[in-house]
């Protein structure tokens, strides 16, 4: 164990606040690129360290947030990153010395990753690595990734620090006031993904104030067993003359910190707003109460073995069968052959939405068939499975580059279908699901094929858990797969199979699943023949099962599965083989032909009206509004009256549901890629003396400011709505802003910031186009923009990029007015 991670099993750990203000305060401007003066201004960068060290810091973050290739472009930087990271981690070294640590901070990207934007996994994880790296070599001794939304961009970054350097990691995300990153991800979720990747720290910072950040924290406290730190920020800012400040004294949020250490929380530091005198504050407080205190509760073995989603948990209870959903394999499916290799999802998004609706608990993904790119495929159907259901998937291919690829683009802890006893397998598997934190299935066959009794079943059952176990895969993640045979060859390999189930459980520790189905195949009656091989392996204990969920004797069994679990297991055992063998020595002597597997058909779309395609737009389903609006262009609708009656409405829906928070942004940006699908279509149609523009919007993100992903989503929403766009782009003048405007006559101008330093532009920009008597309404908004800033500067506000286009139809109408 690292001398960081002993030390903060001895006691709680204080650790530093903001960097960007403090060297603000030194006279660094934010377009001076606050990285780079690890190179230009060390001394500068080292006397914020040790403000803070001697404020009583245990531990320092190195300069580094916005270091990595991506970001450092914006400053002509980006060839510079190893250097200016290695730098700054030797400049945090040498003020923090040898009794206190540092920590090599990695912040977020500032794009966003596929496919809600054009960052592919793997370049963010070369630049994550590329930076990791760096700070290792610099000398930390932990590297934080802080202040990340995207449970996938964290993904990335914590796989990349991980397996490029041998230090401890902590992934703190940032939450919203509903508790939930803006992406949609709870705590809870965040830490079975995180456990999962073996994360050291689960961290959150940034987001509201303590008050908000002490419900988050009790959250995590409660499901993981892991550390958890805590960074919040000093309240909200209100502008004061032309500054942003940070009202909540260092007093008030020192209190805070000794509520943090109650709860269990080890490591407490300070986020935006907070300076040496907050650390201060915090260090005197928990002077008395730095040593055992507040371990915190935390379940047993925390949340391991649970899978997850970006947006949901599925627990994994003792006496809980998890089913696995098995309708998305092409496996005797002619149509769903033909749909994977055209390239199409619509097959795939019913069967995922079916399969959920029906209960299921995760979804198993196949989509092995010849002649494709399996990589490519199994890309394609994990984003639209996820898309369309918030389960957790099982990432099934025989194709290791088809496994890779489902686990890296799934965004959550998947079950990773299979590996089994050959050593080739054993060797390319098991170090796959260790990198991306999977539970895995492991199939008992070996070389020799699949055994023919128990007991060998249980040898590789055995050789697959321990050669896990040496990869750091806990066995209780690993689900051993019997292989049931069907009963057209006999059922007492089917029935002997069964006494493997407890043995395994009993004598390795791991779980057991079966994929029931195949104990019918090429059997007449397969639902029933399942249904009660099904309660069977309840009895004997199976922890998961792979089914059909949508058939209604697999769900009456289901509903039933507590009382057979409850039940004197040898008494039903024996009514239950009863039951089956009568019902196969039925369905032999029926004389049926043998049953195929379900197929689902191609459904015929019809375009019914333009509800339909307000219905594919609220549901993202970018396919189904493509083929929805070339019906209606063709049936004669009027392509004004499609945007106005089909593909505007749904985005409305949109809106509300992620007011509710029902949607988040994940869900807003595949619906409005859906929108702007249909869009094209009808403007092509659409002569140009007769296009209906619904204004004129100039945007831009401040000066100073180089953040620019709320704004192009505002961008992408106003046009799906009909503005036509300026763009500007990121870190824009005041003077540019009032001499575009000049020229272009917009009708509304809408402004971004993410930092309180820049925020302060947004009311120079007013002021300058009063002096211009340019009278255009103001549109702001940013994570750090309150409605009392917009208010003060005589500016419309919106929270967040939908409202944004919500409010600049209301701005349309009353200038209309």
């Amino acid at each position: 164990m690292s001398k960081f991670l002993e030390e903060l099993n001895k006691r709680i750990l204080v650790m530093d606040g903001a960097m960007g203000t403090q060297l603000m305060d030194r006279g660094v401007r934010p377009e001076d690129c606050f990285d780079a003066q690890n190179l230009k201004n060390p001394r500068l960068v080292e006397s914020v360290h040790k403000a803070y060290i001697d404020a009583g810091a245990d531990i320092v973050e190195t300069n580094t947030f916005g270091a990595n290739r991506i970001k450092l472009v914006d400053y002509k930087f980006d060839n510079k990153a190893a250097e200016i990271n290695i730098a700054a981690a030797k400049i945090a070294r040498k003020a923090a010395g040898s009794n206190n640590f540092v920590l090599g901070s990695i912040g977020p990207l500032g794009k966003m990753l596929d496919p809600l934007g054009k960052i592919t996994f793997d370049q963010a994880y070369e630049v994550f690595a590329e930076q990791a790296r760096a700070l290792a070599e610099g000398g930390v001794d932990a590297i934080i990734i802080e202040t990340i939304s995207d449970l996938q961009e964290m993904r990335a970054a914590v796989i990349a620090a991980k397996n490029n350097t041998r230090l401890p990691v902590i992934a703190s995300l940032t939450y919203d006031d509903g508790e939930k990153t803006i992406y949609g991800t709870p705590p809870e979720a965040a830490v079975v993904v995180f456990e999962a990747l073996g994360v050291d720290v689960i961290s959150a910072n940034c987001s509201t104030g303590p008050e908000g950040m002490l419900k988050v924290c009790r959250k995590l406290l409660a499901v993981s067993s892991k550390p958890i730190m805590v960074m919040p920020n000093a309240g909200m800012p209100e502008l004061i003359g032309n500054k942003a400040v940070y009202k909540m004294t260092p007093e008030k949020f020192g209190k805070f910190a000794i509520q943090f250490a109650k709860l269990g929380v080890r490591i407490v530091g300070g986020c935006c707003g907070t300076g040496p005198e907050h650390i201060k504050a915090v260090r005197l407080t928990l002077t008395p109460n730095l040593s055992s205190r507040g371990r915190g509760v935390a379940r047993s073995g925390g949340v391991r073995g649970d899978f997850a989603s970006r947006t949901r948990v599925v627990e994994v209870e003792e006496g809980k069968v998890l089913l696995v959903g098995e309708r998305i394999n092409p496996t005797g499916r002619n149509l769903l052959k033909a749909e994977i290799l055209a390239g199409k999802t619509q097959i795939i998004r019913r069967e995922a939405d079916e399969q959920t609706k029906a209960g299921a608990s995760l979804l198993d993904v196949n989509i092995s068939i010849a002649d494709i790119s399996e990589a490519a495929a199994m890309r394609a159907a994990v984003n639209v499975v996820q898309s369309t259901s918030n389960l957790p998937l099982s990432i099934d291919s025989p194709s290791l580059a088809g496994v890779e690829s489902g686990l890296k683009n799934f965004c959550g802890r998947a079950l990773l279908n299979s590996v089994n006893g050959k050593n080739e397998s054993l060797e390319k598997v098991i170090p796959l699901a260790k990198k991306y934190g999977a539970a895995v299935i492991g199939l008992a066959l070996d070389e020799r094929g699949i055994p023919a009794t128990v007991e060998e079943r249980v040898r590789i059952a055995e050789r697959i858990v321990r050669t896990a176990e040496a990869a750091g895969i806990a066995r209780e993640d690993v689900y051993i797969d019997n292989l049931v045979m069907t009963v057209g060859v006999g059922i007492h390999g089917a029935l002997d199979i069964l006494k493997a189930i407890s043995m395994i459980k009993e004598r390795l520790g791991a779980k057991t699943i079966l994929g029931i189905s195949n104990v019918s195949h090429g059997m007449p009656n397969r639902s029933k023949l399942n249904a009660l091989y099904l309660q069977l392996a309840i009895t004997y204990g199976l922890d998961a099962a792979i089914v059909d969920p949508t058939d209604k004797e697999i769900q009456k069994v289901i509903k039933g599965s507590l009382r057979l679990v409850k039940a004197k297991k040898a008494e039903v055992r024996e009514g239950l083989i009863k039951k089956f063998r009568a019902e196969v020595d039925k369905a032999r002597r029926s004389g049926k032909p043998a049953e195929k597997k379900g197929e689902a058909a191609l459904q015929e779309i019809r375009l019914t009206g333009y509800p339909d395609i307000r219905i594919a737009v609220t549901d993202g389903d970018v396919d189904l509004v493509e083929v929805l609006v070339k019906q209606a262009l063709e049936k004669k609708y009027p392509p004004q009256k499609i945007i106005d009656q089909g593909l505007v409405p749904g985005m409305a829906v949109v809106g509300k549901k992620f007011n509710r928070k029902e949607y988040f942004l994940p869900q807003v940006i595949e619906s409005a890629e859906a929108m702007s699908k249909g869009f094209e279509l009808c403007k092509a149609r659409i002569p140009k003396e007769k296009t209906r523009s619904a204004g004129k919007v100039l945007l831009a993100t401040v000066k100073g400011d180089i953040h620019d992903i709320g704004k192009n989503i505002v961008k992408m929403l106003l046009e799906n709505h009909g503005f036509e766009i300026i763009d500007l782009g990121k870190d824009v003048d005041p003077e540019e802003i009032v001499s575009v405007a000049k020229k272009a006559k917009p009708d509304v101008i809408a402004l971004s910031a993410l930092l309180t330093t820049t925020m302060v532009e947004m009311g120079i920009v007013n002021d300058e186009l009063k002096k211009a008597k340019l009278d255009i309404p103001l549109l702001v908004g940013g994570a750090v923009v309150t409605k009392g800033y917009a208010d003060r500067i005589g500016a419309s506000y919106s929270l967040d990029a939908v409202g944004a286009a919500m409010l600049a139809k209301k701005i349309m109408k009353s200038v209309k007015k």
